[in-house]
This record gives C-alpha cells, sequence and structure tokens, in this order.
C-alpha cells in the first residue's frame, strides 16, 4: 500500500476519500482568501457526491474541535519545553489557532469524509483507464 492509497494522502491533500483524485476544494492555497471554504459538490472523477445530506458538515465541526485542542496541547507542551511564562502561552496559542485555521478548516472536513466513505482502488482504477 503506498502513500497515495491512505486516508492520511487523503486528508492532507484534500483529495476524494474514495477515488484520491478529485479535488475537494476549489481552490488548492487555503490561504488564498477568496474561496478558501468553498468545496466542489461532487468528485470531478468517480461522482461522489461530497455532502451527503443537508447539514452533513456540522458534524465536522466536532473534529475541528478536536484539532484545535490538540493544536493547543502541542503548543502548551512546546512553550512548557521552552521554558516560557503563561502570557507567552496565550499568545503563541491565539496566533498558531488563527494562523491554522484555514488549514484545520479543510483537515476537519476532509477527515469527517473520510470517517464516513471507504477507499476504492477499482474506482481510481477505472477512471484511470477510461482516460487516455
Amino acid at each position: 500500500m503506498s502513500f497515495s492509497d491512505s486516508k492520511l494522502y487523503s486528508i492532507l491533500y484534500g483529495k476524494c476519500p474514495r477515488c484520491h483524485q478529485g479535488e475537494l476544494f476549489y481552490n488548492k492555497n487555503p490561504y488564498k482568501l477568496e474561496n478558501w471554504d468553498k468545496m466542489h459538490s461532487s468528485c470531478s472523477h468517480c461522482s461522489l457526491r461530497y455532502e451527503r445530506e443537508p447539514g452533513f458538515f456540522q458534524g465536522a465541526m466536532y473534529v475541528s474541535y478536536a484539532l484545535g485542542v490538540a493544536l493547543s496541547v502541542g503548543v502548551v507542551l512546546l512553550n512548557l519545553a521552552i521554558g516560557f511564562k503563561p502570557v507567552y502561552y496565550f499568545v503563541s496559542n491565539t496566533l498558531a489557532i488563527v494562523l491554522l485555521a484555514p488549514l484545520l478548516f479543510r483537515w476537519s472536513r476532509s477527515v469527517y469524509l473520510n470517517i464516513f466513505i471507504k477507499y476504492d482502488k477499482s474506482k481510481s482504477e477505472k477512471h484511470a483507464v477510461q482516460t487516455p
């Protein structure tokens, strides 16, 4: 199994969870603020509809919360290792959360989709064979 067959690949690169070919978001760069949060409605390769039902991505808020907590714990541990004061922790944690917010948003949606949709190698290969 290669890295491109793993769920981590789909999550980190914003690819379709079923075929790992199509893009989840219109713009690959999350820091280009024009359309940073806009998703395609379906996969361009395997036609998987991303929003399974109305309000589907509200559940991604729980994933986003968990990622935010993990980030904050990482910042605390880093600050403790360096020996910073609590005031520096507050500032560094706030900066980390604000600067990484677009990535956390995208990763939370991608993780949430990957929870419910399995990778199907045949969908990826089937499309690759049909395309010249």
